[in-house]
């Protein structure tokens, strides 16, 4: 069994050292490797590392012996299912647990890295088994990325005190080209709109017009319109930076264009609502009866993020959109800038954009709700 991260007051101490709180005080007492039994070496901190530090050598030298003939369940493998089942849960960036995007991407990188290096003992890993494993991927970015997460898991390794040194940090990171999208023009959204289910058209007008993430759409309920005329919404990529992702849009927001000819968000989102009971405003009935529910989801006609994303790009192939050679086809994504710039031309500033996208600013007018800041959507007046 892998062990459990060290607390706090222990992560700087020699394995096998531990500490234990009585009121102000701070005991040492030391845990033996092979019977697991405790022993107390008093209040004194220099003490007891060094003579944790001998019986180290003495004991756990020992254990390696054994174990050259009784293996030990200390497998990489075994490792990675402990990260993935007791770290990942907990962790936090400030205050906040990781988004189930990111979870689930973890779990997919941490699979495969089990599959080609989970054999090995984690204490007997090398640089050049790391090496060899990341320089097989396919691309630089695939290759930052699972050299990011290892990066993280054996730092973890060394917390737990079962390495030293963070080798994945060793392999300089790949150099990456940037990415050569192209934009998506009116023309194209219009053309890629008239070919989308109804559901993808609801998220294609829903985003283009509050120029809001794939996940924060998918998470849009028609209750988040409150009685005093303003939409809150909480974001989910950015609200642990801050303020700023905690906004409050008005329902009267105008437009920048509709292919349903609504003038305002509160006709969008009315255009949103048909005959299935939801809570959200993506939403479609499932295919066929009796389907499970995505882990994501939290309604069983809720879109999931990447439903958003392969209806849009099967919309748009189906629309037959063209981009220059060199150019990758645009994307979801995509709709953020062309929002952007459909803002700055009906004359909104920089600054009036970037409260709307939930980016930080310092002279934002923010309103206090409900224990938290919200930044309030101001519409200029030449938008009415």
């Amino acid at each position: 069994m892998s062990p459990r991260p060290r607390k706090r007051g222990s992560k700087d101490l020699p394995i096998n050292l531990y500490t234990n709180k009585k009121g102000t005080l701070t005991y040492y007492r030391y845990k033996h490797p092979v019977t697991g039994e405790f022993t107390g070496f008093g209040r004194d901190r220099l003490k007891a590392i060094n003579a944790a530090k001998q019986l180290n050598q003495l004991l756990v030298d020992d254990v390696s012996l054994v174990s050259k003939v009784v293996k030990p369940n200390n497998t990489f493998s075994d490792y990675l299912t402990y990260y993935l089942n007791e770290v990942i849960p907990k962790r936090r960036i400030k205050g906040y647990p990781l988004s189930s995007t990111t979870v689930k991407e973890y779990k997919r990188i941490v699979n495969t890295i089990s599959k080609e290096l989970g054999h090995i003992d984690i204490t007997k890993l090398s640089q050049k088994d790391i090496a060899g494993y990341l320089e097989q991927l396919s691309t630089a970015e695939v290759f930052n990325k699972h050299r990011s997460l290892l990066t993280l898991i054996f730092r973890q390794a060394i917390s737990d005190g079962l390495i030293e040194n963070n080798i994945p940090e060793r392999v300089l990171k790949r150099g990456t080209e940037p990415t050569k999208r192209s934009r998506l023009t009116l023309e194209q959204y219009t053309a890629i709109y008239a070919v989308a289910d109804p559901a993808i058209q609801n998220a294609m007008e829903l985003s283009l017009n509050t120029i809001q993430r794939r996940t924060d759409i998918k998470n849009w309920r028609f209750d988040a319109a409150k009685d005093d005329g303003f939409i809150y919404l909480i974001q989910s990529k950015t609200r642990k930076h801050g303020k700023s992702a905690y906004l409050r849009i008005p329902v009267s927001l105008p437009v920048v264009h509709s292919e349903r000819s609504a003038k305002t968000l509160s006709d969008i989102i009315k255009s949103c609502r048909d005959d299935f009971v939801c809570p959200f405003i993506i939403h479609r009935p499932p295919k066929r009866r009796g389907i499970e529910m995505a882990a994501e989801k939290d309604h069983l006609m809720q879109l999931t993020g990447d439903e958003i994303s392969k209806g849009f790009a099967k919309a748009r192939d189906k629309a037959g959109i063209k981009v220059e050679d060199g150019l990758t086809l645009p994307t979801f994504h995509e709709l953020l800038s062309l929002g952007e710039y459909l803002r700055s031309q009906q004359g909104w500033t920089l600054k009036e954009i970037q409260s709307l996208r939930g980016h930080t600013s310092d002279k934002m007018t923010k309103h206090y709700l409900d224990g938290h800041d919200w930044t309030t959507v101001e519409t200029p007046k030449c938008a009415h």
